[in-house]
């Protein structure tokens, strides 16, 4: 069996626990780090996974590792993010999704994440067993280049902002790639009967998103 922790921390961080084992995904922003680490004592944290290399994501990742003396895993593909976030462009549809683009642009502008290099390169199939945890790495391309998810068990999957819950469930408000984006979408919709964890809101059931 196994556990998700949800870590509100600027961006939904989790803590994924399978028989006292456990791996961080995700860390969040400046101002949430000691509240990440409190939720990690007590656990044997092995390993920090980044759904991708937004700030949101990621910018808490070098001290955590540091502070937990873990690796960090993500796709080689946003390593480029890691040194700067507007080297690619984002992109946006409607009134929200442009909201969004504009706070996420000043925060990506302002911010000043440690620089590290990841310590593992993560790719389609991956298991996560190494690390105590029985789950499998999914790319889900779009909303970066190298966005992917955790597909936990049999009825779980972190999607990280492959999709997004911001004021209703649905795919990404954000991308760099629209045909993408989509394409990792209707992936998500044929996982089946998931229970869906993202980077931006609270869980939902899988369904049909497009």
């Amino acid at each position: 069996m196994y556990e998700i922790t949800q870590i509100h921390a600027g961006a939904n961080c989790y803590l994924v626990t399978q028989d006292n084992v456990s791996i961080l995904v995700d860390t969040g922003v400046k101002g949430f780090e000691e509240k990440i680490l409190k939720q990690c004592e007590g656990k044997e944290v092995k390993l920090i996974v980044l759904t991708h290399g937004h700030i949101d994501h990621m910018q808490n990742a070098a001290y955590i590792a540091q502070s937990l003396q873990v690796p960090i895993a993500m796709h080689e593909k946003d390593i480029p993010l890691l040194k700067d976030n507007l080297c690619r462009e984002m992109k946006a549809q409607g009134i929200l999704g442009n909201m969004v683009r504009f706070f996420s642009v000043l925060s990506a502008k302002s911010a000043q994440p440690e620089k590290f290099k990841p310590d593992i390169l993560l790719k389609e199939g991956d298991n996560l067993r190494d690390f105590g945890i029985d789950a499998e790495v999914v790319e889900l391309p779009g909303h970066t280049a190298g966005s992917i998810g955790l597909k936990v068990g049999e009825d779980t999957l972190l999607v990280g902002d492959a999709l997004m819950h911001m004021m209703k469930a649905g795919p990404t408000l954000l991308y760099e790639e629209y045909e993408q984006m989509l394409e990792s979408v209707r992936k998500i919709q044929n996982m089946g009967d998931r229970k869906i964890y993202f980077g931006h809101g609270e869980m939902v059931q899988n369904r049909k998103w497009v």
